[in-house]
């Protein structure tokens, strides 16, 4: 994928997180009427929502790959309609399982990624920062791939990240008070204070890396598919380099532990063959990359 591929998305979410319940609320709505969420006064009606909020929920549907619109009319992803339509594997996000695909496919998206997504996990070093070193960081960023974004604009995308990570610690509101499905992943830590670009003491967040056993090994399994077939189509080997650390990778985005990620594909012979060579390696498809099957495994 070359720069001039990827369009990296900034802004759409207007400030908001995504809520917990945003979207079974939003799934039931386009089942009613698939055209209701594109008018902003029905949806305000329908939803309880402001019309702020309504934009944000829009947006996020399509950023978790749930729905998407054409013409004002609205319809499930395979995605979406697989865990929140009729008889969706799980509709209303009870399961941890759900959570992690949830974050997964707001993670990985190839040609319009997130912009705070893709820099806060596959392009820094460090998995430390505070705000205003993010937003530094993504400035510069930003001008190298030819955009010029306020820093405003670019704050209010990295809180949005953080913010659906860790929830909102200071609501002003009953809404804003309400964490998202992402809270309790533990992806992100806070770790203390200490002086940030400004010169001022500054909160501190951390990513963390994650024990595989609170991921699922039948998440990581879809993961691997989804990676392959999204970014590896057609090749018919992937290194466990890509696989472990690669932009929108199993090990990258799901905060694997590298051995774990080994530890997994050594253990799931009828999917994966792994030939371990040093700190690299080779993954072949055993089976068919089946995707829905895979999504499937994961609530059997």
């Amino acid at each position: 994928m070359t720069l001039a591929a990827v369009r990296p998305r900034f802004s759409g979410h207007e400030t908001f997180a995504c809520r917990f319940a945003w979207l079974p609320k939003a799934v039931r709505l386009i089942a009613r009427d698939p055209k209701a969420l594109s008018d902003d006064e029905r949806a305000i009606l329908e939803l309880g929502l402001g019309k702020n909020m309504v934009r944000a929920l829009r947006f996020w549907l399509e950023a978790f790959d749930v729905a998407s619109v054409e013409a004002g009319t609205w319809s499930l992803l395979p995605f979406g309609q697989s865990l929140f339509g009729q008889h969706g594997l799980d509709p209303f996000i009870e399961r941890v399982e759900t959570q992690w695909l949830l974050h997964w496919r707001l993670s990985t998206k190839v040609e319009t990624p997130l912009f705070a997504w893709r820099h806060i996990l596959y392009r820094r070093m460090r998995p430390d920062f505070t705000r205003s070193e993010l937003l530094a960081e993504m400035r510069l960023e930003g001008e190298r791939l030819g955009y010029e974004h306020s820093d405003v604009t670019l704050l209010q995308h990295a809180d949005v990240f953080i913010h659906s990570y860790l929830g909102s610690q200071n609501p002003a509101s009953p809404e804003d008070a309400l964490d998202g499905p992402l809270v309790d992943l533990g992806i992100l830590r806070r770790l203390g204070r200490r002086r940030g670009g400004t010169d001022r003491f500054e909160p501190v967040f951390a990513l963390a890396r994650l024990p595989i056993d609170e991921i699922g090994g039948a998440v990581i399994d879809y993961a691997i598919a989804s990676y392959w077939n999204a970014r590896r189509a057609g090749e018919t080997v992937v290194t466990f380099r890509d696989l472990a650390h690669g932009e929108g990778s199993p090990g990258a985005t799901l905060r694997i532990e590298t051995d774990d990620l080994r530890d997994h594909l050594e253990r799931s012979p009828d999917l994966w063959s792994y030939r371990p060579s040093g700190d690299a390696g080779t993954i072949t498809a055993v089976s068919e990359l089946d995707e829905s099957l895979l999504l499937k495994k994961v609530y059997a």
